[in-house]
């Protein structure tokens, strides 16, 4: 009798560890599948700011290219309108060279025929002073139109101070009139425009008397 009640008992206890183990395992299973969701959850959510970044990379590059490619298509006008500035510069300066003298050759051509026709006429004229008269005109006329193109003469004057700036010497002659280094006599004008220097005046200068 005692014995089947110890039997008894121990198939109770065998089927309540047995209950325990399949309620253990019932608690286990849900916790497993939620482990799994949240483990395929953060994989994913793990990936996406992979290619989140991937694609903000895609776009930078993309936007570096647009904007390399404007750049070199800002350079390449850049150097087209530089040739066209050096062509257009270059074609100046040599009309420039060609034609700066139209305005003064308009100035001059006048007295030209000034001169054509007081040949014509000193040929019929048998009093000279008046093909004098005739060439003075025409050389004041010409030096205003000189001076008007802001051409100037240099005309030092006897006893006038030697300027080696102005000036060429080309003989020393002494004087007992003027003093020694000054000028004696002129032998040539000079000219400037506009302040510069274009030819000289020669001049003989005076040296000492005594030697």
């Amino acid at each position: 009798m005692e014995t089947n009640m110890a039997e008894k008992e121990e198939e109770v206890d065998l089927e309540a560890e047995e209950a325990e183990s399949e309620a253990n395992l019932d608690e286990a299973l849900p916790d497993s599948g939620q482990s799994e969701e949240e483990s395929a959850e953060s994989q994913i959510s793990e990936e996406a700011p992979d290619k989140e970044e991937e694609l903000s990379i895609e776009e930078q590059l993309d936007k570096a290219k647009k904007l390399a490619d404007e750049n070199y298509n800002n350079y390449l006008r850049a150097v087209a309108d530089l040739d066209t500035y050096k062509r257009r510069v270059i074609r100046e300066k040599d009309d420039l060279r060609q034609y700066a003298v139209s305005g003064l050759l308009e100035s001059i051509l006048p007295i030209y025929d000034n001169m054509a026709l007081g040949l014509s006429s000193a040929e019929q004229v048998s009093d000279p002073k008046i093909v004098e008269e005739g060439i003075r005109m025409v050389l004041a006329q010409f030096k205003a139109v000189l001076s008007e193109n802001g051409i100037e003469e240099i005309e030092p004057g006897q006893g006038d101070a030697f300027d080696h700036n102005l000036h060429e010497a080309v003989q020393t002659q002494p004087s007992d009139d003027v003093e020694a280094g000054a000028v004696l006599q002129l032998i040539r004008k000079g000219f400037s425009l506009n302040g510069r220097l274009i030819r000289p005046a020669t001049v003989i200068v005076s040296g000492d008397a005594s030697d």
